[in-house]
């Protein structure tokens, strides 16, 4: 099913498994090298299908949809993280690049951690969970509080519980159906990194400067690169990343997570299968943007040396803010906003983000909650 040694070349047809809005930014991207652009969404006004030359509607997790787009495509990539592995597995004669073993481990949160685990990372302490007697076991070392999550990750945040005490443990009953569970400590940290790397069919890694997040209710809402870390810290993300990267057999760009305590030491967070939306950021503050880089895998195209062109901010555009941005547009020519025009339904949903160039972070974090349109305390 892999072809990691042929060269693609400009106008030949890259398919896209998804039609979110990073989806439309790969597509961009693909367009932009004189590609051809497929791809398969199970939403008809979906973001990427304004910009496909093809578009397939149907079901993701679809052997028959996916090779209806395949036989468009020189080569195929995933955008969707809860795809099945087993379908891509059963695609014949389909130029996948990126393979399935990292969907594998990142689907299912203990395969994730064993493999964490396996090369020695530091992760969060935790347990796996099948009944609330396992839970009332777990807490003995986990301690509170901690963190009840489904094994695989297609669920959504509604099925996470927080544990503070012991009182808490037997409200959980009755969301132990969905099956095996993870329990996991909470982990007390100052702020949130993620690296992303591209690795290609030669094994060559790249890697793009660390970034520094921020989530709002489990929703990304704030990124700054570079990181405001120590160089130590930096050195050990990067160390990280490597070793992951070398251990992986995938070829395409993914993400690492972190989490950063006060006393600077890091825990792994999680596994991200390809480009992700902290990585937006790199549109502008790099010389080749995640999506560029993660094309040049999938086509066996040289990786060029990433340069940090300035430091930036980038904070989203959720929907409910949508119209309240349309001013700044107006008075911010320096900024650079991005708005997906998908269709997104709830107030939370991302339908755009802006990111800012800057040689002073804090001030721009200033003039950012300054609008008082972005103030996450204000917007709760």
């Amino acid at each position: 099913m892999r072809n990691l040694t042929a060269v693609i070349y400009p106008d030949s047809m890259i398919g896209i498994i998804g039609g979110d809005a990073n989806s439309k930014l790969l597509a961009l991207a693909a367009k932009k090298l004189g590609f051809r652009v497929g791809i398969l969404t199970d939403t008809l006004d979906s973001p990427a299908a304004g910009v496909a030359d093809i578009t397939e509607m149907g079901a993701l997790n679809s052997v028959t949809n996916l090779q209806k787009l395949a036989q468009f495509c020189d080569a195929l990539t995933y955008q969707y993280e809860n795809i099945d592995t087993s379908v891509l597995e059963q695609l014949n004669a389909v130029n996948l690049p990126q393979g399935t073993d990292i969907l594998a481990i990142t689907q299912d949160r203990q395969l994730e951690k064993v493999f964490f685990e396996s090369h020695n990372l530091n992760i969060a302490p935790y347990a796996t969970i099948v009944d609330i007697d396992d839970i009332y076991d777990a807490v003995a070392s986990i301690g509170y509080p901690c963190v009840l999550k489904p094994i695989q990750k297609g669920y959504g945040k509604q099925f996470q519980r927080i544990i503070y005490g012991e009182a808490d443990i037997a409200g959980c009953k009755e969301y132990l159906t969905s099956g095996t569970y993870i329990l996991e400590s909470w982990v007390p940290y100052e702020s949130e990194l993620a690296i992303m790397v591209a690795k290609d069919a030669d094994k060559k890694l790249t890697y793009m400067p660390v970034v520094e997040d921020v989530f709002v209710d489990h929703e990304l809402f704030e990124t700054i690169v570079p990181a405001r870390i120590k160089p130590a810290v930096m050195a050990e993300v990067q160390r990280i990343a490597e070793l992951v990267g070398n251990a992986l057999d995938y070829v395409g760009v993914f993400g690492i997570e972190f989490f950063l305590t006060a006393a600077d030491t890091l825990y792994v967070k999680r596994l991200i299968p390809g480009p992700h939306t902290s990585g937006n950021i790199f549109n502008e503050a790099t010389n080749v943007s995640q999506y560029e880089l993660h094309l040049r895998t999938l086509c066996h195209w040289p990786l060029p040396q990433i340069k940090l062109l300035s430091p930036a901010v980038s904070v989203t555009i959720p929907k409910r803010l949508l119209t309240d941005t349309f001013t700044q547009v107006l008075i911010k020519p320096d900024w650079h906003f991005y708005y997906y025009l998908d269709n997104a339904q709830e107030d939370n949903d991302r339908a755009g983000h802006v990111t800012i160039l800057t040689n002073d972070t804090r001030r721009t974090l200033e003039q950012i909650y300054d609008t008082e349109i972005w103030n996450p305390l204000a917007k709760k």
